[in-house]
Parts: structure tokens; sequence; C-alpha cells
């Protein structure tokens, strides 16, 4: 009985750059959501070439949906920082270590 058997796997993966307006431009697109999309696609376009990669149209929006907003807004809170008088920015370390003095403060003020 041979107990060594081969199931090799082929993975391809890309990464890819995206400017501020593609990816402002990508997440308008996705905010429509998957279904929405992909109704409206396959009514105007048929659903020829794109039904064989709806699961990948599906995975793609969730990706999108959950990294796209959080990179857009540090550039928007950046862009507001920089645009203050006075502006004041820490490292997460020191926001965190903030945080947590006044939360101190604050129980020790209640207690």
């Amino acid at each position: 009985m041979n107990r060594f058997t081969q199931q090799p796997r082929v993975e391809t993966r890309a990464t890819i750059e995206l400017s501020e307006v593609e990816m402002r431009a990508l997440k308008a697109l996705v905010d429509y959501g998957p279904d929405a999309f992909l109704r409206n696609f396959y009514k105007v376009m048929g659903e020829c070439y794109l039904r064989p990669h709806e699961a990948g149209i599906r995975t793609l929006f969730a990706t999108v949906e959950r990294e796209i907003p959080i990179v857009l807004r540090r550039a928007d809170a950046a862009r507001k920082a920089f645009a203050l008088q006075d502006p004041i920015i820490h490292s997460r370390k020191e926001h965190d270590e903030l945080i947590a003095r006044l939360a101190a403060k604050d129980a020790t003020d209640h207690a």
C-alpha cells in the first residue's frame, strides 16, 4: 500500500497598486453590493463571461469593503490633521498610552 500521495496545487497571487482616486472609484462600485452589481451587469452585458467568476466577484467585493475604507479613512484623517493650525500626531503606541492614562484618571475620579 502506497502511503505517499502527491497532491500538487498551483496558486497564483498578484499585488495591485491603486491610487486614492482608483480606491474611491472601486469602493463606490463595491458599495452597490455583489448582488445588485451582478444583477445589473447580467441584465446589460449578459452572463456568458462573468458567470464563471461570480464567486471571485463576491470575494473581491468583500475584500474591498473590508480593506479600502480603512486606507481612505487614514487619508482623510491625515488631510484633516494637516489642515489644522496646530496639529498633534501620535503613533499608535503614544495614542494607546494616552487613552490608558485618561481611562485610569477617569476611573479614579469616579471612584
